[in-house]
């Protein structure tokens, strides 16, 4: 039997466990005169809290936790919660709620515990389409928070929405086993879609852990460890990374600026080279990011907004704050200005408000959604459909690291800053001050604008060099070439398709110049 109550304190609670411990006495309890029924068990190995009372004339006796683990103040108000659950008629309540209530109390807040979950019956769980559309809305709520991007939330519902995936959306999650998602993995693999089994491997276990988090699981019923066992398949070795070497760049540059291109995608492209940023970075610029650079004339700056390695968000004070700052020489200077010069004469033209993206994309990515700027595919396709280069967007980092580091002469911390990396972009570029890098707030242009001089200028000493065919010859190439990479074969066949489908959206107005006409204007007969 408990010994008289006393009010217990924090500290009083650790000396009484402290002693137990040391004097190896007998087990013994101790009653909390702050919360009736509270209850301290004390063993030489062991402190536990419960509560003790009576309910329905039969005496009951309720383990909370480790007292080691929960602090007196969780305990009492548990304590509290689970003698208003019996008292309601809601029988005594599962493990799991107790420990949500624990767990609520620690966050202060955010975790969602039921009304009442008695023991012995289960929790209803969610269905994996359930739990899909539950991510999907926290994933959302996360990007309204800034603490993910859009394209990760797109990345990971589209992995597990997957048709493989999808096969398993009636089955509860409580009951999907590692050897379910093992088997999706294998089926993907014998369909030869060895890269998105790996896909479904790494989403999967961000996933289940997700549901499986104390704030959840009396929801989904997952456990968070339940795919620790899940392996990716092998995908063989490695293509060798391409380092291009200037021409190659050059040629590059020089489609770009042709025409053959539009002249937003043609623009992304150039300023892509010149600077040797990743493609978002280049997609998402905006046109209030460039500015001339004041103590240079002719020069330009780009506070570009988009950094992979974040640096903090703009105050008041500070409207560039966190942004990663780059010296444009003057002839990719004047570049921008007249390209900036032809899309407002273009907006004007038209009777619309100039885009605040550099590069708009010419249609929504769906219908009834805003045009916003173009997407990183675009650029990654252009390039790959460019007749005789074999080179990526990504790989003109790397030629970008690799020549300045070989032909120009220019240091591997300053390759580090323009490329805005921790490390260097190729595992020859090594950088001993990414510390400094990170930690600085000083945008260092006079040390940046050499190497993007130097590298602007070997790369246009070798576009002049470049020839190619007048536009529309050019053109027919890049459509060909764009072919052949998605697998067609008969180019009359394709045209015959395109026709009918660009007919058939005409006729239902759901073309995207029809869309942009007036309320109320009709199609001409």
């Amino acid at each position: 039997m408990p010994r008289k109550a006393e009010t217990l304190t924090s500290g009083g609670v650790e000396r009484l466990i402290r002693e137990a411990r040391e004097t190896r006495a007998a087990p013994r309890d101790i009653a909390d005169g702050g919360c009736q029924g509270l209850t301290l068990r004390l063993t030489p190995t062991a402190a536990v809290w419960s509560i003790r009372f009576r309910h329905d004339d039969k005496p009951l006796r309720i383990r909370l936790g480790d007292a080691r683990e929960w602090t007196l103040a969780q305990a009492r108000a548990v304590a509290g919660d689970l003698r208003t659950h019996v008292e309601a008629g809601q029988g005594i309540p599962a493990n799991d709620w107790i420990a949500l209530k624990r767990t609520a109390l620690a966050a202060k807040g955010g975790v969602d515990v039921p009304a009442a979950m008695p023991r012995g019956r289960g929790p209803a769980t969610w269905t994996l389409a359930e739990a899909r559309q539950a991510w999907g809305a926290w994933m959302r709520r996360e990007v309204e928070a800034c603490l993910l991007r859009d394209a990760t939330v797109r990345n990971y519902l589209g992995v597990m929405s997957g048709p493989a995936m999808r096969t398993l959306d009636a089955s509860l999650v409580s009951r999907i086993t590692v050897a379910d998602v093992a088997a999706v993995v294998a089926t993907l693999v014998e369909q030869g879609k060895r890269s998105t089994a790996r896909d479904v491997v790494r989403v999967s276990k961000r996933f289940w852990p997700w549901m499986g988090d104390a704030g959840r699981k009396h929801l989904s019923g997952a456990d968070p460890n339940a795919l620790a066992g899940l392996k990716a398949p092998e995908t063989g070795d490695k293509p060798t990374r391409r380092s291009p070497r200037v021409p190659a760049i050059a040629s590059m540059l020089a489609v770009a600026q042709h025409g053959a291109l539009s002249t937003s995608v043609g623009g992304a492209i150039e300023l892509l080279i010149y600077t040797a940023q990743r493609r978002l970075s280049v997609v998402t610029a905006r046109v209030a990011e460039f500015e001339p650079w004041p103590e240079r004339e002719g020069w330009g700056i780009w506070w570009q907004g988009h950094r992979t390695i974040a640096q903090g968000a703009p105050t008041e004070d500070d409207p560039r704050h966190g942004s990663h700052a780059l010296p444009l020489p003057p002839h990719v200077w004047r570049r921008i200005e007249t390209y900036l010069a032809f899309s407002r004469r273009e907006a004007e033209e038209r009777g619309v408000p100039r885009s605040p993206w550099m590069y708009p994309a010419a249609r929504p990515r769906r219908i009834g959604d805003p045009v916003t700027h173009l997407s990183p595919h675009t650029l990654t396709h252009a390039v790959a459909a460019m007749p005789g280069i074999e080179a990526s967007p990504q790989d003109v980092r790397r030629a970008f690291a690799t020549v300045c580091q070989r032909d120009l002469g220019v240091a591997a911390p300053v390759v580090g800053m323009v490329l805005d990396h921790a490390t260097g972009d190729l595992p020859e570029v090594s950088d001993g001050n990414p510390m400094t890098r990170r930690s600085t707030l000083d945008q260092m242009l006079a040390l940046k604008a050499p190497a993007l001089e130097a590298w602007q200028k070997a790369v246009w000493a070798e576009r002049l060099k470049v020839e190619l065919p007048d536009r529309e010859v050019l053109k027919a190439q890049i459509v060909a070439e764009n072919l052949r990479q998605r697998g067609v074969t008969d180019l009359e066949a394709e045209g015959e398709r395109r026709r009918k489908a660009a007919a058939k959206a005409y006729a239902e107005g759901r073309t995207w110049r029809q869309r942009r006409r007036p309320v109320g204007a009709t199609n001409p007969a």
